[in-house]
């Protein structure tokens, strides 16, 4: 927080630390509107904020495991193994769309369950974990779709992702209610308190009392939950799913989060920065397509403006050393 007459004025510590990418995302929006005059549209603000929705859920996640100086980079294959189960659940299967919801959900949860006990407990590298769950993940994938995209046909299901309520895309209330309880939970609760002290020093955390291996496995748990989620909306979005889906979220969510001011060392880092990272990303990725540009170009920008973010955070840190 800043300091107003002596006072603190709440808020004051994010727009500081995040300055730089916030004033970052008007240049850009402003390039963009003047590139293409389709940009500012109440259409295609709309589709913006709708086609960026599952990525900030799963950037939701992704802060989780940046801030403990850790990642998780089978978000992505979660996403997909979820949506293609949940396809088959409604389109084979048959089963009621609550069941299938809930099988989905469980089944995100139970990656990220097992994320967490291989990193908390085994001690394996949060990289080669994740990595191990992201192959089993797409391979599973492949075997239940059998290659094949799945055709969804139940209205129930497909208006999970579809659906309208006071002319708002039902998939951004849920970013919206994902972004505001990942906030309330790192801001007001004991558990977003160790989060941030695990990712500053495991090792004061732990001689302060926190059960380092319990709040370190919980945050995957989460992490999976949410992409469980994003499985189902991207899936019930789309009216099918394959083995392709989710492909390069964890990209997108690692930019978001970086971009966003997050320390990769873990222990620095907002919901709030997380946002405008993640409309830097839709932003970059809907101006391209507006203007017609070749879609590879998108993760050409995305993978510079990673490197620049996390050259800026080592910085940022040597000059807080000197």
């Amino acid at each position: 927080m800043g300091t107003k007459n002596g006072k603190s004025v709440p808020g004051m510590g994010y727009f500081k630390r995040n300055i730089g990418t916030i004033i970052g995302l008007i240049i850009l929006i402003v390039i963009v509107s003047f590139s293409t005059p389709k940009f500012l549209t109440s259409s295609n603000i709309l589709n913006l904020f709708k086609s960026n929705a599952v990525n900030a859920i799963i950037s939701c996640g992704m802060l989780l495991a940046i801030l403990l100086g850790e990642i998780d980079i089978s978000v992505g294959s979660t996403v997909g193994l979820t949506g293609v189960v949940g396809a088959y659940m409604i389109t084979n299967a048959g089963l009621p769309v609550p069941v299938t919801v809930l099988i989905c959900l469980g089944l995100g949860a139970l990656v990220g369950l097992v994320n967490g006990i291989a990193i908390s407990y085994l001690q394996v590298p949060a990289f080669v974990a994740t990595l191990a769950t992201q192959c089993i993940g797409r391979g599973l994938t492949e075997i239940i779709s059998g290659g094949v995209t799945i055709r969804i046909r139940n209205d129930g299901y497909t208006a999970l992702g579809n659906k309208e309520i006071a002319g708002i895309s039902i998939i951004i209330i849920y970013a919206a209610v994902i972004l505001v309880f990942t906030w309330f939970l790192l801001n007001r609760t004991r558990f977003g308190y160790y989060i941030y002290a695990l990712g500053g020093n495991k090792l004061a955390a732990q001689y302060s009392g926190v059960n380092v291996k319990k709040y370190n496995m919980l945050p995957y748990v989460l992490i999976g939950l949410f992409c469980g989620l994003g499985g189902i909306i991207w899936s019930a979005r789309l009216g099918s799913a394959a083995a392709t889906l989710g492909s390069g979220f964890e990209m997108d969510a690692i930019a978001a989060v970086v971009i966003g001011g997050t320390s990769m060392s873990g222990g620095v880092g907002t919901v709030g920065g997380t946002f405008v990272g993640i409309m830097i990303i839709g932003v970059i990725t809907n101006g391209l397509n507006l203007m017609g540009i070749n879609s590879f170009w998108q993760d050409v920008f995305k993978g510079i403006i990673i490197m620049a973010a996390v050259i800026i955070d080592v910085a940022r840190k040597s000059r807080s050393k000197q």
